[in-house]
């Protein structure tokens, strides 16, 4: 009974250190299989100044969790539409629109992650990521959303979430003589926050087959 009350405890206050710690949430770099026929229409990828730094934090304690969403994302959405189109470029501007047959200007609509009361439950975290879509005349512009979240809906999903990287704490109670390797929060957050940016970006991706 202590060892299992030791565990809950470790669970609980892992990676909430003493004082006020800023603690970065760890991602995967995103892979989104690529389809066989890409579309042939170059891309123009715009990561505004509101996106690139665009930061989330959660408040635990004594711990902030910190998910760098501006550069996850600048990197993850390249990757995912480069997984569709032929050509992507990136710029944080639209100067050189002109030069392309597509401009895509993605921003975050919402996004929440609530710490667990335990590092070993599921980050409930969900993301709103909206794609303002301009194309050469006659076409008008026009907006696409779509929401992801950390469920596994899939033995796919399942099989992606498990090959995540993950990170470990060894903890040690002098009193009970007892110490275990216990998940890293930072690590644990990141793995659920991945799938749920994998999910949307996936749905985005189906609508841009579908609609050019």
């Amino acid at each position: 009974m202590r060892k299992l009350f030791f565990v809950l405890a470790c669970s609980l206050f892992i990676s909430m250190l003493s004082g006020c710690v800023t603690s970065p949430v760890v991602m995967n770099k995103m892979a989104i299989e690529e389809v066989e026929d890409k579309l042939p229409q170059t891309v123009l990828l715009v990561i505004n100044e509101e996106l690139a730094s665009l930061k989330h934090h959660e408040k635990q304690l004594g711990t902030t969790f910190e998910y760098d969403l501006g550069f996850y994302l600048k990197n993850a959405i390249h990757d995912s539409l480069s997984s569709i189109f032929e050509s992507v470029a990136q710029s944080e501007n639209t100067n050189t629109s002109d030069n392309f047959d597509v401009v895509i200007t993605p921003s975050v609509l919402s996004f929440s992650a609530p710490v667990p009361a335990l590092v070993l439950m599921h980050t409930k975290t969900t993301v709103t990521i909206q794609y303002e879509i301009t194309r050469a005349s006659p076409y008008k512009p026009y907006f696409i959303e779509a929401t992801g979240t950390y469920e596994l809906k899939s033995d796919e999903d399942k099989a992606i979430y498990n090959s995540l990287k993950s990170g470990s704490i060894y903890t040690y109670n002098a009193a009970t003589n007892f110490g275990m390797a216990v998940p890293d929060y930072s690590f644990e957050a990141g793995k659920d926050v991945y799938m749920a940016i994998y999910h949307a970006l996936n749905e985005l991706n189906a609508q841009l087959l579908a609609k050019i």
